[in-house]
Protein backbone atom coordinates (compact mmCIF):
# COMPACT_ATOMS: atom_id res chain seq x y z
CA UNK A 1 0.00 0.00 0.00
CA UNK A 2 1.39 3.52 -0.88
CA UNK A 3 1.18 6.41 1.69
CA UNK A 4 0.17 9.29 -0.29
CA UNK A 5 -0.73 12.77 0.63
CA UNK A 6 -4.35 14.81 -0.98
CA UNK A 7 -2.97 18.01 -2.96
CA UNK A 8 -6.33 19.71 -1.72
CA UNK A 9 -6.50 18.91 2.09
CA UNK A 10 -2.65 17.68 2.32
CA UNK A 11 -4.47 14.68 4.32
CA UNK A 12 -2.60 10.83 4.17
CA UNK A 13 -4.40 8.53 2.28
CA UNK A 14 -3.48 4.79 1.78
CA UNK A 15 -3.87 3.79 -1.78
CA UNK A 16 -3.23 0.51 -3.56
CA UNK A 17 0.08 0.16 -5.61
CA UNK A 18 -1.11 -0.32 -8.41
CA UNK A 19 -3.54 2.61 -8.52
CA UNK A 20 -3.87 5.09 -11.09
CA UNK A 21 -5.96 7.46 -9.22
CA UNK A 22 -8.31 7.77 -6.17
CA UNK A 23 -10.50 9.85 -4.45
CA UNK A 24 -9.75 11.67 -1.17
CA UNK A 25 -11.54 9.66 1.99
CA UNK A 26 -11.33 13.48 3.72
CA UNK A 27 -12.50 15.93 0.79
CA UNK A 28 -13.21 13.65 -1.76
CA UNK A 29 -11.75 15.14 -4.62
CA UNK A 30 -10.39 13.25 -7.51
CA UNK A 31 -7.16 13.01 -7.78
CA UNK A 32 -5.13 11.57 -10.19
CA UNK A 33 -1.08 11.25 -11.16
CA UNK A 34 0.90 13.66 -13.32
CA UNK A 35 4.41 13.76 -14.02
CA UNK A 36 6.37 17.00 -14.59
CA UNK A 37 7.32 17.45 -18.20
CA UNK A 38 10.73 19.35 -17.03
CA UNK A 39 12.59 17.79 -13.75
CA UNK A 40 10.11 14.32 -14.01
CA UNK A 41 8.72 14.59 -10.89
CA UNK A 42 5.50 11.73 -10.51
CA UNK A 43 3.34 13.72 -7.94
CA UNK A 44 -0.13 13.96 -7.17
CA UNK A 45 -2.84 16.45 -8.45
CA UNK A 46 -6.38 17.36 -8.57
CA UNK A 47 -8.79 17.17 -11.25
CA UNK A 48 -10.11 19.92 -10.45
CA UNK A 49 -7.29 21.93 -11.06
CA UNK A 50 -6.36 23.70 -14.78
CA UNK A 51 -2.85 24.62 -13.85
CA UNK A 52 -0.58 23.13 -10.76
CA UNK A 53 2.98 24.05 -9.55
CA UNK A 54 5.67 21.10 -9.71
CA UNK A 55 6.09 20.16 -5.88
CA UNK A 56 9.73 19.99 -7.11
CA UNK A 57 11.08 22.26 -9.68
CA UNK A 58 8.02 24.84 -9.02
CA UNK A 59 7.69 25.51 -12.63
CA UNK A 60 3.83 26.21 -13.79
CA UNK A 61 2.17 22.83 -15.72
CA UNK A 62 -0.59 22.71 -17.61
CA UNK A 63 -2.70 19.63 -16.55
CA UNK A 64 -4.85 18.36 -19.57
CA UNK A 65 -9.01 19.09 -19.90
CA UNK A 66 -8.90 15.76 -20.59
CA UNK A 67 -7.65 13.12 -18.28
CA UNK A 68 -6.48 9.58 -19.91
CA UNK A 69 -3.67 7.19 -18.04
CA UNK A 70 -0.27 7.83 -17.94
CA UNK A 71 1.58 4.53 -18.37
CA UNK A 72 3.49 3.55 -15.67
CA UNK A 73 2.10 6.49 -13.11
CA UNK A 74 1.10 4.20 -10.73
CA UNK A 75 0.25 5.15 -6.75
CA UNK A 76 3.98 3.28 -5.80
CA UNK A 77 5.45 5.28 -8.26
CA UNK A 78 4.55 8.76 -6.75
CA UNK A 79 7.34 10.75 -5.21
CA UNK A 80 5.23 13.59 -4.06
CA UNK A 81 2.45 16.01 -4.40
CA UNK A 82 1.43 19.52 -6.34
CA UNK A 83 0.84 22.56 -5.37
CA UNK A 84 -1.80 25.47 -6.01
CA UNK A 85 -0.85 27.46 -9.21
CA UNK A 86 -0.65 30.30 -8.36
CA UNK A 87 1.27 28.86 -4.98
CA UNK A 88 -0.46 30.17 -2.02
Amino acid sequence: MAYLTCPWCLAPQQVGDQERGYQCYTCYVEVAFYECPECHFLQTVSKRWTACTCGRCETKIELPRRWGFIAGATADRVEGWAQTWPKL
